[in-house]
């Protein structure tokens, strides 16, 4: 319950580390269900089959570092620029 809670509240969620039976494994997939940002570790990805097959999806990145992260929270925080009804 905990993992579809905090799922469902942040942004995104970060996997650094989890094996195939990890309770992160298990929020990566919520991440995506919920459609949100779901982004791995390149090195998670490199080891976890599991983890190859996330990547796959939409939403999902590879990531080396925090700084792989930071503009795409950015983007997203950002608001419209101009809305225009048709």
């Amino acid at each position: 319950m905990r993992n579809a809670v905090m799922s469902g509240m942040a942004v995104g969620t970060v996997v650094i580390e989890a094996s195939a039976t990890s309770g992160a494994k298990m929020q990566a997939r919520l991440a995506l269900d919920h459609g949100k940002r779901l982004f791995l570790v390149r090195s998670l990805v490199m080891q976890e089959e599991w983890a190859q097959r996330y990547a796959e999806r939409p939403g999902a990145s590879v990531v080396e570092s925090v700084e792989d992260i930071l503009p795409v929270l950015v983007a997203m925080a950002r608001p419209a620029e101009q809305l225009t009804l048709a």
